[in-house]
């Protein structure tokens, strides 16, 4: 129990320091400090006893003290591969909102701070920014990112594995895409699909490479042609849309890569005259599995949730593990398949 006199240690206005921790509990200063810290052969009591009277104190360390000491900041770095070099409306923003929201809470919950830097290292930012590790999301071919991190010694998470082969040992979060498209797909087609077209993007990353391969490979197990269409970077997704639909051998279902490009398989097959889903099934990749945000869409569209906020959390937790000392490993966040009426046929 710490003394009435003690308990005022921290009520003159000045920060409470750990020395009013060790006057409390009769103990050394070090003693404290390994028992707020977790280190030394401290006995269990006497750490639970350090902590009761630094909560009641309302001891926190102090940052850049314990800066100095451990060569931390407490600052993680969130970045997106392929933003580099594009602009942030040119690119799927629900996806990162998600993915950013779910890695801002865990990163919290572990007394970490979470900032969003430039994707590209020569913006100058990342020399103003002390940061502890990087999440990469999205990392490209060449990715510029990745290789400063490995210039630098800074530790990284990737948001999906990276294209290139030396970077193979990068622990990664990753959603179960095989998977995912393997369920999607046979929905389309176990809903009365016969042609299941893919529009997918023009983002050299991980996810676009990944759902074109495992989308390919479904169709040759089913034996039906892969028809894809891919977006010039700069182009308005309605054109490609419109350029995949108005083939003479029509596919009537399609998976787009996201909602966005979901949206413009509904304007494309609106501006032909196809009716959903009697003339064509839709399906896209979503952020969530929630449909209570989908109001403004003029159809609700069948989706493949790979759930974003989950793999913002998982990241922000594989990157404080891996600055704890754990060894790199890989996850796998399962995707979820929901239903709805773009793909429902009466």
């Amino acid at each position: 129990m710490t003394s009435g006199k003690s308990m005022r240690a921290g009520a003159t206005g000045r920060r409470t320091g750990i020395r009013d921790v060790a006057q409390a509990t009769g103990l050394s200063i070090t003693t404290v400090s390994h028992a707020l810290r977790g280190k030394g052969q401290i006995a269990a009591a006497t750490r639970q006893r350090v902590r009761r009277a630094a909560e009641e104190l309302g001891y926190r360390p102090d940052p850049v003290a314990q800066g100095l000491v451990t060569g931390r900041t407490g600052i993680l770095g969130l970045a997106v591969g392929h933003m580099s070099n594009r602009p942030w409306t040119s690119t799927y923003r629900p996806y990162y909102a998600a993915f950013s929201a779910g890695a801002t809470m865990a990163a919290v919950e572990r007394d970490y701070a979470l900032v969003v830097v430039p994707g590209d290292p020569a913006s100058g930012l990342w020399t103003r920014v002390p940061l502890d590790g990087l999440i990469i999301v999205d990392p490209v071919r060449e990715d510029p990112l990745l290789a400063d991190c490995a210039r630098r010694g800074l530790p990284v998470v990737t948001d999906g594995r990276p294209i290139d082969p030396e970077y193979d040992d990068v622990p990664t979060v990753e959603s179960d895409l095989e998977r995912g498209m393997t369920e999607v797909l046979g929905h389309l087609r176990d809903a009365g699909a016969t042609r299941i077209g893919l529009l997918s993007g023009p983002e050299l990353d991980a996810y676009t490479q990944d759902s074109e391969r495992h989308y390919r490979r479904w169709c040759a197990a089913e034996g039906q042609p892969a028809v894809i269409e891919i977006p010039a970077a700069a182009e308005d997704p309605v054109e490609a849309a419109l350029r995949l639909l108005s083939r003479s051998e029509r596919p009537d279902a399609v998976h787009g890569l996201n909602e966005t490009y979901g949206q413009a398989l509904l304007t494309a097959a609106r501006q032909l005259g196809l009716d959903i889903p009697a003339d064509l099934m839709i399906s896209v990749m979503r952020e969530s599995d929630r449909s209570e945000d989908s109001g403004h869409w003029h159809m609700p569209l069948t989706a493949l949730s790979l759930d974003a906020q989950r793999l913002g959390a998982a990241s922000v937790a594989m990157l404080i593990d891996v600055l704890g000392g754990d060894p790199p490993r890989n996850v796998v966040v399962p995707c979820t398949v929901i239903v709805r009426d773009s793909s429902r046929r009466r």
